[in-house]
């Protein structure tokens, strides 16, 4: 067992704020970058340094549920939690099932191949019980802070929501600075602390990759795909709440830094989903909200287009030969379906695809198969009716914030409401290009973030709906001792 920086960091932190869930909340965000860290390691298993607070958090929230805490917007949660409780129940209970009644029938990609790297027969086994462990936290986490951030906060202490995704913009900030470092390191052989934010065993960290003479960053993540990815979802978030009027220059700054972030990751996956997020920012602006989006979407477009124009001259003055690595970056990224890289990740996502046909559609269970991508992986896990489970859970959420968009855009609740679907949806698009699961509790806190958005920004509409002074009287009876019977004539004119 070893004890990291991390961890001699993290410990008293978690103590001094054990009793304040939001400052734990906020750490563990910004600890999330960190993924290929370890706080602790247990041979060849690495605890994350994010785990730290979430336990911490979890541990308080539990003892006040146990000491019959209870909290507003809990009847509003619930409804909205349930789904996702049922899918996950479902993944759990066929990560022990499917591989003793599918035993030697299927064939699926291990989560941690060795090798040769083959497919192998569906057998029983304990290898995914760190899956069903990290699935299980995840999911109390996203119960517990969906429950606890409906609460209004102590006298003189309110709590603000909003606070969560501020730290959410310090983290995309503080990778890109690591990730600058690292770009620094490659470049003019500036010190890097490679060992303290490589330190987990249970990743393999790719640092050596380049494109051309230009070197791929992968800062305090595992690879270049997942540092392009957060910040591809650090853009998605920045950008719609600039849109959406979020006030304040951090977001801006966050805004630039993600998307240099992306470029600076040279990952295909980054640069496409940023491509995706600003098509449907386009999309949306012309449909749903063009008369309000449309006049902002020009005004940003033409600052966006002077800023890019002068950066492209500056740096092609002071660096002539950074096109032809850009050029070669493009290439890469256009002809992404020639590379061999591009061949294995179709081949296993079709492999995963067999397997949940060859278990008619019930998944060989959550943890037993690694795919490429996020819906291969999923229907491979779950199966159908994890699926449906999930479409569900996603339906009701986008049906509530519908129903939010008649609020005033600058309430707290409902820029939490926007900055949280955002993010997520940043997450989402990235996973479904080269992602097997989402097991970041990044993601879960954005998730349970949204759902007791909902529930802050309803009962704030519920409240402030217009009561009438004098409520209709009954209509009465004439002859209140007739029940049936014909009229007076008064009445029947």
């Amino acid at each position: 067992m070893g004890i990291t920086l991390f961890f001699l960091v993290l410990a008293p932190l978690c103590l001094i704020w054990i009793n304040r869930p939001e400052r734990l909340i906020q750490l563990m965000i910004i600890m999330g970058i960190f993924e290929a860290s370890a706080a602790i390691t247990i041979g060849g298993f690495g605890i994350a340094p994010n785990t730290l607070p979430a336990i911490a958090m979890v541990c308080y929230i539990g003892a006040q549920f146990l000491l019959g805490a209870r909290y507003p917007g809990r009847a509003r949660v619930w409804p909205l939690l349930i789904p996702l409780l049922v899918v996950a129940g479902w993944a759990i209970l066929t990560s022990w099932l499917s591989p003793r009644f599918f035993e030697g029938r299927v064939y699926v990609w291990p989560q941690k191949s060795t090798p040769p790297f083959v497919i192998t027969p569906l057998t029983p086994s304990s290898a995914n019980l760190n899956q069903d462990l990290y699935l299980l936290l995840n999911i109390i986490i996203f119960v517990m802070v969906a429950l606890y951030m409906t609460r209004q906060g102590a006298p003189g202490r309110p709590l603000h929501p909003v606070s969560i995704l501020r730290a959410y913009f310090a983290s995309v900030l503080l990778a890109f600075g690591f990730g600058v470092w690292q770009f620094a390191s490659h470049v003019a052989h500036v010190p890097f602390p490679s060992d303290m934010l490589y330190s987990n065993p249970g990743w393999s960290i790719l640092t050596e990759q380049t494109v051309g003479s230009l070197p791929r960053i992968n800062a305090t993540f595992s690879e270049p795909s997942a540092f392009g990815g957060y910040m591809a979802a650090g853009a998605f978030c920045a950008g719609w709440l600039i849109l959406n009027d979020f006030p304040g220059t951090l977001v801006r700054i966050t805004l630039a830094a993600a998307v240099t972030g992306v470029f600076l990751s040279t990952s295909a996956t980054g640069i496409v989903t940023l491509g995706i997020g600003a098509l449907i920012v386009v999309l949306m602006g012309v449909t749903i909200h063009a008369k309000r989006f449309l006049p902002m979407i020009k005004r940003r477009a033409i600052q966006f287009l002077i800023f890019s124009i002068v950066i492209m001259v500056l740096v092609t003055v002071m660096i002539p030969d950074l096109l032809t690595s850009l050029g070669t970056i493009v290439d890469s990224v256009t002809n992404k379906q020639d590379s061999e890289s591009y061949n294995a990740r179709s081949s296993t996502d079709l492999d995963s695809l067999q397997a949940a046909i060859d278990t008619f559609g019930f998944g060989v269970g959550w943890g037993n198969n690694r795919s490429s991508s996020l819906i291969p992986g999923l229907l491979a896990a779950i199966g159908i009716p994890g699926m449906l489970g999930l479409i569900w859970f996603a339906w009701r959420l986008i049906s509530r914030v519908r129903s939010l968009r008649r609020m005033d855009r600058k309430l707290e609740d409902i820029q939490v409401v926007n900055g949280a679907s955002a993010a997520l949806a940043g997450y989402l698009v990235s996973a479904c290009l080269s992602a097997p699961t989402i097991t970041t509790a990044s993601f879960y806190v954005f998730l349970a973030l949204l759902i007791s958005g909902i529930a802050r920004a309803e009962g704030t509409q519920a409240s402030k709906a217009p009561a009438s002074l004098f409520p209709p009287a009954e209509r009465r009876s004439p002859n209140p001792g007739r029940i049936r019977g014909t009229a007076p004539s008064s009445i029947r004119g």
